[in-house]
């Protein structure tokens, strides 16, 4: 049975070798919205998928220690 999508996999390493490439594996189906997404940033923006995927990553990633930072500073105000 396959994971629900977006987990992460039980036994699979958090500890990513800092030393060596780390490949993503993607797969885009016909008729996904974020393939048409993907479609559209890729032929519009004149940018690589992997490009798109690297920009994508960086905002998510932004966002993540936003939020966290605000959460961090309610539990001390609070």
């Amino acid at each position: 049975m396959a994971a629900p999508r977006g987990r992460q996999q039980r036994g699979r390493s958090t500890d990513f070798p800092s030393d060596k490439a780390i490949r993503a594996g993607l797969l885009l189906h016909p008729g996904e919205p974020v393939r048409e997404a993907y479609e559209d940033l890729v032929a519009e923006r004149g940018i690589s998928g992997a490009e798109v995927i690297r920009q994508a990553l960086m905002e998510m990633h932004k966002r993540h220690r936003q939020e966290r930072s605000s959460s961090m500073q309610l539990k001390e105000a609070g």
